[in-house]
Parts: structure tokens; sequence; C-alpha cells
């Protein structure tokens, strides 16, 4: 058994492929081993080492996947973060789960009350907006479209004006014309089997730079995949396949020139090419000998030392590895960079220490198998739960935001406090006896000291003229969860055809309002009214 998304398990079957990873694995690590010639060798370690492996980058090892477990075979882990359960070879186990891939944030710091904006791909600039089809796409297709948008659109290529369909974020990626891909792919076919029969002699570029000790006329540009010596104009020598340095050349002078224009880049915007403040803050200073910190390229693939200025971890990583994948701030505390702590510290102020992880575990716009439980700042005594994304987007307290609350019930919401001790205002609640919804937004919530609680709906005469459907199916849920359920209905809203003891309507006037007089006899309801 494994955890599959049911896009991944329907493309599989369109393109006729197995959708099981674990068979897939298994044929792969089979064929591979044929290829090379090797026999089946034991996994290093066995599984004890299998096991240790998987619990070092965040999963549950649940068993191989074969008998006996040879290298290369994929084994069953179960994520501790997400519990998503996969066919992984250890390789790929090392790189953690999915769900802990930690993508950058391209702008460090915003504003939480800022307002949010999508990368639409009509703004992008890009050049397959010239291969969008105007006139079979909608003008809303247009006009909303981002640049990950999972939804199909038309398309026509540039080249041979074919029409066709693909998704949005495919084209983003590579745009492909299904016609052109196919002619390019049956040539480059042709053109590879060509160089099957072609020895190095007959190849001007690669005879000039041959420096193998096998003789060229016996070689042939493809076919084998052996590496060879190459001589470059520079005076490297290369080993690399045939084929390979005559599509690209020399790889020492390659990974020169862009070092080079690395280095010019960086010149002319030094803070664009420097390691992130974040990184910097943890380096060791004693450790690295002479190796300035202003000299290190967030790219370099020197181990280096860094200090964790929280536990004292001390620990040797590359610039390169400690940006990538999982970007662990610290590998002792797992803790990782572009945390909520880190980019939103008044809003890690408010996380609630319950949760089953920290501020500084978290991304400020990540999901979490958990509803994260928050702490009001202003007023310990509010507690509400709310994703990580919302209050990025800047929700804070509900009950002690006033937007979206009238001022008659923001007065009954201060009389209640008066006369209960304790009453919340717009307090999110959840429940598995909800039907309606899974959530609801409660005007007024107080809890009663004797395990009961009740919800106060405050029903406008204008907002609720025909919202008796909702207000009856919100009433029933709330009823269903336990409460005590008060809705004080203004005047001249029919009453709600409900009936339940512990549910009452009181009649309020929004021309003679009386929060004081109203909360109180909702009091004397709920003393009067006997707990079952």
């Amino acid at each position: 058994m494994a955890h599959y998304r049911l896009e991944y398990i329907l493309e599989k079957n369109r393109n006729g492929e197995a959708t099981c990873r674990a068979c897939f694995w298994r044929g792969w690590a089979d064929s591979s081993r044929a290829l090379q010639g090797m026999g089946g060798l034991p996994e290093p370690g066995g599984y004890d080492n299998a096991r240790q492996h998987a619990h070092d980058h965040g999963y549950r090892y649940l068993e191989p996947l074969t008998s006996p477990s040879l290298s290369g075979d994929p084994h069953r882990v179960q994520c501790v973060y997400c519990e998503r359960i996969s066919a992984e070879r250890l390789g790929d186990i090392g790189f953690g789960c999915s769900c802990q891939r930690n993508p950058r944030r391209e702008r460090q710091t915003r504003n939480v009350s800022g307002p949010r904006t999508k990368d639409l791909l009509k703004d992008s600039g890009l050049p397959v907006l010239a291969w969008w089809d105007h006139d079979r796409n909608d003008q809303s297709v247009w006009d909303t479209a981002t640049l990950r948008a999972t939804r199909t659109a038309h398309w026509r290529c540039t080249d041979c004006q074919l029409k066709f369909t693909s998704r949005i974020r495919d084209m983003v990626t590579g745009a492909r014309c299904p016609d052109c891909e196919a002619k390019r792919s049956a040539e480059w076919k042709a053109q590879y089997a060509r160089y099957q029969n072609t020895p190095i002699t007959e190849v001007p570029e690669l005879l000039d730079a041959w420096d193998d000790e096998d003789d060229p006329v016996t070689v042939t540009v493809a076919g084998s995949g052996r590496l060879r010596k190459f001589r470059c104009p520079h005076g490297h020598h290369p080993r690399v396949s045939p084929l390979t340095y005559l599509a690209s050349g020399c790889p020492v002078c390659r990974g020169n020139q862009t070092r080079q224009q690395q280095r010019d880049e960086a010149q002319a915007d030094p803070a664009a090419y420097r390691i992130n403040r974040e990184l910097a803050a943890q380096w060791h200073p004693e450790k690295n000998g002479k190796i300035g910190l202003a000299t290190v390229s967030p790219n370099s693939r020197r181990n280096l030392w860094w200090r964790d200025p929280d536990c004292g971890y001390e620990w040797q990583e590359t610039p390169a590895v400690r940006d990538a994948g999982q970007r662990l701030r610290c590998p002792r505390c797992r803790t990782i960079l572009d945390s909520l702590a880190f980019h939103y510290p008044e809003i890690a102020a408010e996380w609630a220490p319950g949760n089953p992880l920290t501020a500084w575990q978290v991304r400020p716009s990540g999901q979490t198998s958990f509803t994260p439980t928050w702490i009001c700042s202003t007023n310990p005594g509010h507690t509400w739960q709310a994703t990580l994304a919302s209050r990025a987007s800047g929700s804070a307290c509900p009950q002690c935001r006033e937007t979206g609350k009238s001022q008659i019930e923001i007065q009954h919401h201060t009389e209640a406090q008066a006369v209960f001790g304790n009453a919340a205002s717009g307090q999110p609640v959840t429940s598995d006896a909800f039907v309606r919804r899974a959530r609801w937004l409660v005007d007024i919530t107080a809890d009663l000291g004797d395990g009961r609680v009740i919800a106060i709906e405050y029903d406008g005469s204008y907002w609720h003229a025909d919202k008796a459907d909702i207000d009856t199916a919100k009433s029933l849920d709330l009823l269903a969860a336990g409460y005590l359920v008060v809705r004080l209905r203004e005047h001249p809203l029919p009453p709600l055809h409900i009936e339940d003891a512990r549910y009452r309507e009181f009649v309020v006037y929004a021309t003679a309002p009386d929060p004081a007089a109203v909360m109180t006899r909702v009091k004397a309801w709920t003393g009067s009214f006997t707990h079952r």
C-alpha cells in the first residue's frame, strides 16, 4: 500500500505506464544491474542501516520491498510529518519527503497586511505568450491564468501553426508543439543511428581533440557510452563520451566560463551573489580559517563550518547543499531556513507552545498536517486556529478584530463580557458533528463554567433577510456539536423553525437597541435551562 495523487494516477494511466512505484523501482534496479553486468549485491549495512538512514531523513522505516534487499532496490517508508507512504530507494530517501522541500523565498520579507498579487501569465513577458490562441481561448482565461495554472488552454505553434491543447504550466516550463517535437525526435533518432556507425576519424572536431589510447578508427561517435580522453585547445584533458564532447565541448572550459560570468555579475551587483543573511548569521567565526564570508558564493561546493546561534550545534556543509532541498537551518533541531519565525517574528510570537512543530520548523506559506493554534499577543486569553497562509496574508486574532463586525454586534459582545465574564467574538469553531460546513464563525461564544458553551448569533434584518436556510443550518450544526444556541433576530425577521430545548430566539430592535437588557435575558435563560 502507498499514497498517490489522483492526478498522478490518471496521468500514468493516460500514458500506459504502471502506477506502482515499488514495481517501477524493482524493474529499474534489475535492468540497471543487467546493463552494467552486475550481480545482485546486498544493501550495505543491511536492514539496520536502511532503517537508520530513513530515520535520519524524516522517514519511518516500514519494510524492504524485495527479499533479499539488493543494492538499488526500493523500501517502503512513511514520512513522519505528512504520514505519506511511498516506495523509495535509499538514495532518494536521502532527499527527504517532498512535503519537507523548502523552496527559496524570492521576496524575503513582506508587509503581512500588504496586498497579495498573482504571477499572471499575460504579465510574464515569456516567449510562450506568442503561442497563445486568442481566437479559441476565452478572454477570462487570458485575464486570470497564472504561471502555475494546471488548466488546459488552446495554443498555436509559432513554426507550423498547428493548433493543440496543453496545460498552461507545462507550456510555461517548455513550449512544445506535438508535431514539431515528433519531427525533432525522429531526426535525432536518425542522426544517432548514423553516429553509431560513424568513426571518430570522420568528425574533424573529435579527431583534432582525440587523446585516447584507442585507435580513433575503431571508435564510433555513439554506441558504447564508454568515456574517452580528449584534449581541448586550452590544455584540459576531460574524460567524456565522444557524443557529449561533440555536443557540449570541454566541461572544464564550460565551468570556467560559468564561474567567470558569475564573477562579472557579482562585481556588477555584489548583494545578489552573496549567501543570504540567515546563512551568514550561522557562519562559524573560528573554524573557517582565512576564508572570508564576503568571498563565499551561494553555489559554492566547498565544505565550510557553521554554528547554530540557538543550540550551539556545529557542523560542516557546503553553501550549495545548505540552500537546496529541505534547506535546514539546523540539522540537529530540524529547523528550516526562511521559516515563519525568521521572516514574521511578530506572528511567531503568537505560535502556541502546544503545536507539534515550532515556528522555526514551518514556512510562512507552507502546509501542515495540523491546523496551528495561536495565542493572541494582545490578550493571552484569546486562542484560535488558523492556517499559516492566512496568518502570513494578514489575518489576526478574530476576537480582537473589528473589521467585518457591525457596531451593534460589538456592543452586544461588550455586554456579553460583562454578563458572562469570558465571552469571545468571531470565534471559529469546528466539530466532527458539523454537516453543512467544516467550520463556522460564531458572533459570540461564552463558557458557562459547567461544561456548557453558549453560541450567540446577531441576525440583522438587512443582511439576514434571505438567509433563513443558512442560519438554520448553522444553528443545527452548533446544536449537534453540543452548544446552547441563542439567535438575536432583528424585527421584522421571521423566526426559524427549530425545535430544540437548547435553542432560543430573542427579538431585538435596530431602532431601540438595548444590549445590556438582552444579555441579561440570555443569562437568565441559561440559568433556568436544565443541563441534561
